[in-house]
C-alpha cells in the first residue's frame, strides 16, 4: 500500500536515495481508494517522493502505460525508482505484446 511507505520515508532517503541505489518501489493503492478507508489513502506519495534525491517517479494512466513503465523500471539500474498505481481494474484494452522503454523525464 502506498500509505505505508510514509512509515519508511527515512529509510528510503538514507538507505536508498542518497546512495543512489537501483531500488524499485511499487506502490499499490495510490490516490484516494474509497472503500479501504482514510488511513489507507495513498494521497501523499507523489509529494514526498518527488523531493527525494535521485528518485525517478512514474504513475501510469492505463494498463498500456503500466506495461511500458514496468519494463522501463526493470531496465533502470542507475537510480532509485518508484511507480504508483491505483486500486481497481486497469480496463479491458489489449496489452502490448512488446513493452517499450520510456525515456525518463518525458
Amino acid at each position: 500500500y502506498s500509505t505505508f511507505l510514509q512509515r519508511g520515508y527515512d529509510q528510503v532517503v538514507h538507505d536508498v536515495a542518497i546512495q543512489n541505489l537501483p531500488v524499485r518501489l511499487i506502490m499499490d493503492r495510490a490516490g484516494f481508494v474509497g472503500a479501504d478507508g482514510p488511513t489507507h489513502a495513498g494521497s501523499l506519495d507523489s509529494t514526498f517522493l518527488g523531493c527525494v534525491p535521485n528518485m525517478l517517479l512514474c504513475a501510469p494512466a492505463d494498463a498500456t502505460e503500466l506495461v511500458h513503465m514496468t519494463h522501463t523500471l526493470v531496465n533502470i539500474n542507475t537510480a532509485p525508482t518508484a511507480m504508483r498505481y491505483p486500486r481497481g481494474s486497469a480496463g479491458a484494452d489489449p496489452l502490448p505484446e512488446t513493452p517499450e522503454f520510456l525515456e525518463p523525464g518525458r
